[in-house]
């Protein structure tokens, strides 16, 4: 076991009104990715950069894109062959209407225990926590045989292009487990669900709305699309059933487009629609047959709105073109991930969790995607995530973090990258 005049020795350098401080200052700069409004993760991403470099830290600016770099931080370096990456992103989704946040979503305000701001939680602060860590591992000046990356990505909210381009350069090919820093609220969540996202394209024709029928309209299909994902969904619950972690799949249509461009009118009708589709997943599902359902069911809907017209036409006397088009595009395939909990990283997690809070660990799943998913399934990277912040406050107004929380995981950061570099004969 790891003396406890180690533990203690590390957890020391842990400075909680520094952690707050920092936490404030990345909570404070707009990370919005919108280049109309002006606003990108540049200035966050020089901010972290910055602070790394005066805490004697090498440090890679790397550009993704213009104004999206990634900060790679190099912490401690040793021989042996294992190699810790912490990960957290700069980018923040936009704060909405910010007449409705009751705090200044960029002003970091801080209210008895908590700070509110965009970021806060989602995952500013564990970004400061992270980097609290690394500083803390390398002041104590504990010799450890492996080594420890800090990835501070762009774009997680979005596409993933930070990572991606982490991955596609080399920088993962070292990495031997991540510590993914996402606001899970203690838990450690050793799996994540999948997704596949499609979009579906009807094509009818076009006509007055007095008229109907002398286009094509596509509203049919839109109903038969949500009623077959409805069946899809109901097909996959029964299949699989509840994962213990992840919960139950499901088939969501998010968005309907109608026209699928340009400005609705009420007497217009469309003569092309669009339906978005999100579909998460759990580990006993395969995608491969989900896309598989997903494509057969645009053809079965094309097919019986077809049906549907002729059946019509007859009852009306009529002979018309019915050459409605349903197709489907894939737009997003992320696999689920599941790292066993006997893997060293998952029990390094356990650990540092238990030593600081006195309680048993307990494990969970991430009901979304992170960056990790990439490093999981790409390089098959077994990685964890955890961090400070309740689950449900991402992407709300008037996010917040609890700072005695934010301050708890940053030791657990701490010790987990203690133990998972600690000499293994000794554990």
């Amino acid at each position: 076991m790891i003396p406890s005049e180690i533990i203690q020795k590390v957890l020391s350098h842990i400075d909680a009104d520094e952690l707050v401080a920092l936490a404030a200052d990345l909570v404070r700069i707009n990370s919005v990715w919108d280049p109309v409004a002006g606003s990108s993760e540049q200035a966050v991403g020089e901010k972290v950069a910055s602070w790394a470099q005066s805490q004697g830290f090498d440090v890679l600016i790397d550009q993704v894109t213009p104004n999206r770099p990634n900060i790679i931080i190099d912490g401690l370096r040793g021989s042996g062959e294992r190699t810790l990456m912490f990960e957290g992103h700069i980018d923040v989704v936009t704060p909405g209407d910010v007449s409705a946040w009751q705090y200044d979503p960029f002003g970091a305000e801080i209210v008895g225990r908590r700070m509110y701001g965009r970021g806060a939680n989602d995952t500013k602060g564990n970004l400061a926590a992270m980097l609290m860590a690394m500083k803390a591992l390398k002041n104590a000046s504990i010799k450890l045989p492996g080594s420890v990356i800090g990835g501070v990505l762009c774009d997680e909210e979005d596409q993933m292009i930070g990572v991606t381009d982490f991955i596609n350069k080399g920088h993962a090919d070292k990495i031997t487990a991540a510590v993914i820093c996402e606001p899970q609220d203690g838990l450690i969540c050793t799996s994540q669900k999948g997704a596949v996202r499609a979009r579906y394209r009807i094509t009818g024709r076009m006509s007055h709305g007095a008229m109907p029928l002398s286009g094509l309209n596509c509203a049919p299909a839109i109903a038969k699309l949500i009623e077959g994902l409805d069946r899809l969904e109901k097909k996959a619950t029964t299949a699989v059933g509840c994962d213990p972690h992840l919960g139950w799949p499901s088939f969501t249509p998010t968005v309907i487009q109608a026209p699928a461009a340009g400005t609705p009118q009420l007497n217009v009708m469309p003569g092309e629609a669009r339906v978005l589709v999100d579909v998460r997943t759990i580990p006993a599902q395969k995608h491969p047959d989900i896309i598989k359902d997903l494509k057969k069911l645009a053809q079965h809907v094309a097919r019986s709105v077809r049906e549907h017209y002729n059946q019509y036409d007859d009852l009306l006397g009529l002979q018309q073109r019915h050459e409605l088009a349903v197709q489907v595009d894939i737009l997003t395939d992320r696999p689920c991930t599941l790292t066993d909990e006997t893997d060293p990283i998952v029990q390094a997690a356990a650990w540092a969790t238990q030593t600081v809070s006195g309680k048993p660990p307990v494990y969970a799943g991430v009901p979304g995607a992170t960056d990790g998913t990439f490093l999981w399934s790409v390089k098959n990277i077994p990685i964890v995530t955890m961090g400070a912040g309740d689950r449900q406050v991402p992407h709300q107004i008037d996010e917040w973090v609890n700072l005695d929380q934010l301050v708890e995981t940053a030791k657990i950061y701490t010790l987990t990258a203690l133990y998972y570099l600690w000499p293994t004969d000794i554990h």
